[in-house]
Parts: C-alpha cells; sequence; structure tokens
C-alpha cells in the first residue's frame, strides 16, 4: 500500500464518521438539548490530535508512525461514537417517554372531548327545537294578531254604521220645514256671525249667480248648518283669510261650497272630521259636535256631505242638498 492509499483511506474514514454525525438527527438534537461532558470534549481533542499528527506523518513519510497515529485516531473514533450513541439513544429514550406521556394524556382528555361535544351536539338540537317553537308561537301570534286586527275592524265600522244611524240624535227636537229661500238664510248667518269673523281676522263672502234658491226645508235647520261649518272654519283657519260660501244650483238639487284659505289638514285628518267627537291635530275647545251635526242635518234632507283639504291649503267643505223636501 502506497501513501497515497494511505491518505485517501484516512480522509474516506474521516468523512465517512463526519457525515454519520451531520445525518444522525438524534445527535443534533441530544447535542444542542445537553452540553457536551468533559469526556466528550477531551475525546474531540484528541481525535483532533491524532488526525493532525496523522496528516503530519504522511506527509513527512513516516509510516510507522502514520499507522501508530491512524490506529490511536480509529480507537478513539469507535470510542467517541459509543459514548455519542449512549447518549443519543438516551436522549431518543427520554423522547419516546415524553411522546408517550403527551399521547397518554391526549387519551385521557378524550373522554372529555367526546362529553363536550355531546353536550354541543345537544345544545344544537335544543336550539333547532326553541327556534321551531318560536315560529310556530310566532306564527300563532300572527294568527291571533290578525284576528283581532279584523275584530277590531268590524267593530270600529259596526260602530260607525250605529254612529251614522244614531245621528238624528243631533238634530233639532222639533222640524217644521217651509219653501226656504237658502241664499237669505245664508246672508243672515253670515250677518250674525260676522262680528265674530271679523274679530279673528276672517272674512265671510257669499257667492251665487242666483237671487234666490228654494229648498223645502227647516230655517232653523240650515241656519245651524251654515252656522256649525263657519264657526269651524273661523276656529280652525289659524290665520287671517277668508270663507267664501258659494252657492248653486243643478236641476232639483242644490250645491254650497265653503271654502276657506286657512291652514288646513292632512290628507289621512279630513276622512274623519265628520266623526262624532273627532278632533284633528290642530284641535281646540270644543265639543266637537259641530261638522257631525251639520252631517246630519244635510243626511235628513237626503243629502251629501264631504269634505277636502291638504295642510296649507285650506277647507273645503262640499253639500248636495235636494230642494224638495224628504
Amino acid at each position: 500500500m502506497n501513501y497515497l492509499d494511505d491518505i485517501l483511506f484516512l480522509f474516506y474514514t474521516f468523512f465517512r464518521i463526519s457525515q454519520n454525525a451531520r445525518k444522525g438527527t438524534l445527535m443534533k438534537k441530544a447535542f444542542s438539548a445537553n452540553k457536551l461532558s468533559v469526556l466528550e470534549i477531551i475525546l474531540f481533542i484528541l481525535l483532533f490530535l491524532c488526525y493532525l499528527g496523522t496528516l503530519y506523518f504522511v506527509i513527512q513519510n513516516d509510516r510507522n508512525l502514520f499507522l501508530v497515529f491512524f490506529l490511536f485516531f480509529s480507537c478513539l473514533s469507535i470510542i467517541t461514537l459509543l459514548v455519542s450513541h449512549a447518549k443519543i439513544t438516551s436522549f431518543a429514550l427520554q423522547s419516546t417517554e415524553n411522546a408517550s406521556k403527551k399521547l397518554a394524556d391526549e387519551l385521557q382528555q378524550l373522554p372529555d372531548y367526546a362529553e363536550e361535544i355531546a353536550a354541543l351536539k345537544q345544545e344544537r338540537d335544543q336550539l333547532i327545537i326553541d327556534k321551531e317553537q318560536s315560529s310556530a308561537t310566532l306564527s300563532d301570534m300572527r294568527s291571533q294578531l290578525a284576528s283581532l286586527s279584523e275584530a277590531l275592524s268590524k267593530e270600529r265600522d259596526m260602530k260607525s254604521q250605529a254612529e251614522e244611524q244614531n245621528l238624528n240624535h243631533l238634530l233639532p227636537p222639533k222640524e217644521e220645514p217651509i219653501d226656504l229661500d237658502i241664499i237669505a238664510c245664508a246672508r243672515k248667518v253670515i250677518e250674525e256671525m260676522n262680528s265674530y269673523s271679523l274679530a279673528a281676522g276672517i272674512s265671510l263672502l257669499l257667492s251665487s249667480a242666483n237671487d234666490s234658491l228654494m229648498v223645502h226645508a227647516d230655517a232653523s235647520y240650515i241656519r245651524i248648518l251654515f252656522r256649525n261649518i263657519i264657526d269651524n272654519s273661523i276656529k280652525y283657519m289659524n290665520r287671517n283669510g277668508s270663507l267664501v260660501i258659494t252657492i248653486s244650483n243643478i236641476g232639483e238639487d242644490l250645491f254650497i261650497v265653503l271654502k276657506d284659505n286657512g291652514e288646513g289638514l292632512p290628507l289621512p285628518e279630513t276622512a274623519h272630521i265628520f266623526e262624532l267627537n273627532y278632533q284633528g291635530s290642530n284641535r281646540v275647545s270644543g265639543n266637537g259636535l259641530g261638522l257631525t251635526q251639520a252631517k246630519a242635518i244635510v243626511e235628513y234632507y237626503g243629502g251629501t256631505i264631504y269634505a277636502k283639504s291638504e295642510s296649507g291649503k285650506g277647507m273645503g267643505i262640499y253639500i248636495q242638498l235636494p230642494t224638495s223636501s224628504r
């Protein structure tokens, strides 16, 4: 064997030892987890010195000392591997024991996890049941509300019909119908209420294309009709202005329009102004019977009455009245 073969063999042996040490994951973890012992330090120093001596005697071409140092280097390498192997084995056993302990702890917690999962499942099922019950209850409540609303609507309609049927009690106690000039009657009411209207800053105007228009009715009934509507306008205009009363006829019917330029009422409220005791959002003192009594008189003579109004655009009362008696 020549020196070149010896050098190659030496380098190959040291390379294998170093490679095995680098590839050993457990060895790395063992050395990183625990400090090197004094024996390991001494062995590594001796290995390094023997390696240097072996190289030196190879270069010096001293075969005998080379073999001695190489043999010594090999023995130290084996000893180092044995020491490291024991340490690595101890670390591997410790790691296995820790992993086993961790696994055992996790296995012990499995029943707790199973109980939690069962409890969550039971809670979910209960929530589903509660939701279904709530839906059923809500459906029942909606049905009950619909029934109640329908019942209230019917009761309201019946009450309204009953009130309409009983408006006759608002009429004066005794009627004495005559052939009456309704224009002259309206003019007289205006004269009676003129001072009251002027004090409120409201002028009363009468407009008609005819000098007279006859109607068969009680004079007191017609005066109450005009008086109540005029009084209502004066109370609720809430500003200076005018109330124009227009009277005309078409065939056997008289048409009376009382239109003011006051503040008026919102459309939803206008539909209720003839109801008994109704007072709108602009209510003032009073018993709320004026327009209801006016409606009773018009309907008593077979006529119709309705109102049109918008906020800020005044109020208009429209009356159709037959000229003949009832």
